[in-house]
């Protein structure tokens, strides 16, 4: 695993991915079919473990599958200094 990769995992929340997911209006199954991994893995992310480190509920390669399906819709994540956290957006035509 590359440290961006590691420092990003440790960085992400629960709540930036279901953020992401709302503002490209995706359903839960659509974010487990875009991808990759099951639908109970998105519920579970969600809603059971928002305050959570993503770590201690899946993998990196899992949560990669997710950041990735995510990013190439048009989302970035962000972590500011002092740990604020941010999801953009910019439409992909």
């Amino acid at each position: 695993m590359s440290a961006t990769k590691s420092i990003m995992a440790k960085a992400l929340s629960a709540r930036q991915i279901h953020a992401a997911r709302v503002i490209l209006g995706w359903t839960q199954p659509q974010l487990s079919d875009a991808a990759g991994v099951g639908i109970a893995t998105v519920k579970r992310l969600e809603f059971n473990h928002r305050d959570k480190d993503l770590l201690e509920i899946m993998t990196i390669p899992t949560l990669s599958k997710i950041v990735k399906a995510l990013e190439d819709q048009g989302i970035e994540f962000t972590v500011e200094e002092g740990g604020r956290r941010s999801v953009l957006y910019t439409e992909k035509f």
